[in-house]
């Protein structure tokens, strides 16, 4: 399985789509950064949707994992958590990595003014 590495200069947020998508990366808890991830909850006070923000091996910034619940999919909340961990890190350059395929992932991070940059390596 491919997966691709996608980069987002510093600069301001797009609006927000309707797109969604899950992208998990492994060994992020270790390098969390609480700051920047994102819960929402729905009205019970439970989880729905979630950005988790950590570094990466290298010191880079990654969104190491993009979760909604499925009964809440399809209403923008994984463009929104990740859009509000982006607001979170003014003035920095985020990665994403993304299985090769994942159309949800692909077209939530273009619409946040992300671009593919090559392979995971």
């Amino acid at each position: 399985m491919n997966r691709s590495l996608y980069r987002r200069e510093p600069g301001p947020v797009p609006a927000r789509r309707v797109d969604d998508g899950a992208v998990e990366i492994a060994d992020w808890r270790r390098r969390a950064m609480a700051h920047a991830s994102v819960v929402a909850v729905g009205a019970d006070d439970r989880p729905v949707a979630a950005s988790l923000v950590a570094l990466g091996r290298n010191g880079s910034t990654m969104i190491a994992y993009v979760i909604t619940d499925p009964a809440w999919k399809g209403r923008g909340l994984g463009a929104a958590v990740v859009a509000a961990s982006l607001e979170a890190l003014p003035g920095t350059a985020v990665f994403a990595g993304v299985t090769d395929g994942n159309t949800p992932s692909e077209r939530l991070l273009a619409s946040l003014s992300f671009v593919r940059t090559g392979p995971v390596t």
